[in-house]
């Protein structure tokens, strides 16, 4: 029994990073993020039991990926309820102040610029894409799982996968070429 919950403790903190970093992505809020990662450990801790760990992986990511998506739907309702009742969250102010990214050593700033510009329309293109085809292009390309297993986590076929990351990778060579070739 000990020996289950340390390794259920090492494969946690295995994962915790770049779940996270997924979560970030999915949802583009940390705090609630990390509020999602964590319901999504407490309920595979009890599935996990019931599993081999050479799936564990899979199954995390499938608990984590219907906590977003659950998460998800209560906002686009939430959403449709503040416009519907004319409230709604405080409006971001014009006046903010942007934080530049600290000048590093580098010989050409302009790169370091550059690279943060497209980071920053990266993480805004993919932000804009459907949540299938953002957590199918986060599952492929971002946490390497195979077609088979990312359909597993998704719950849905293997060509789905295909589908939803190739419409993915179409958005985003459409919204992010002119960025790269340049």
């Amino acid at each position: 029994m000990q020996r289950d919950d340390a390794a259920l403790s090492r494969f946690l903190q295995s994962v915790r990073g770049a779940a996270l970093a997924f979560s970030v992505l999915r949802v583009r809020d940390e705090e609630i993020a990390l509020d999602l990662l964590q319901e999504a450990m407490i309920s595979f801790v009890p599935a996990a039991k019931k599993h081999d760990q050479q799936i564990w992986k899979r199954l995390f990511y499938k608990i984590l990926g219907r906590r977003i998506a659950d998460w998800q739907r209560k906002q686009i309702w939430r959403d449709r309820i503040a416009r519907i009742t004319s409230f709604s969250a405080l409006p971001l102010t014009d006046g903010e102040e942007q934080i530049d990214p600290p000048a590093g050593n580098d010989e050409r700033p302009e790169q370091s610029l550059d690279a943060a510009q497209l980071a920053e329309r990266f993480e805004a293109v993919l932000a804009a894409l459907p949540p299938r085809q953002q957590e199918a292009y986060l599952l492929r390309q971002w946490q390497a799982f195979s077609v088979t297993e990312t359909a597993a986590i998704m719950g849905c076929s293997e060509g789905s996968v295909k589908t939803h990351l190739s419409r993915a990778m179409q958005r985003l060579e459409e919204q992010l070429g002119e960025w790269i070739d340049e």
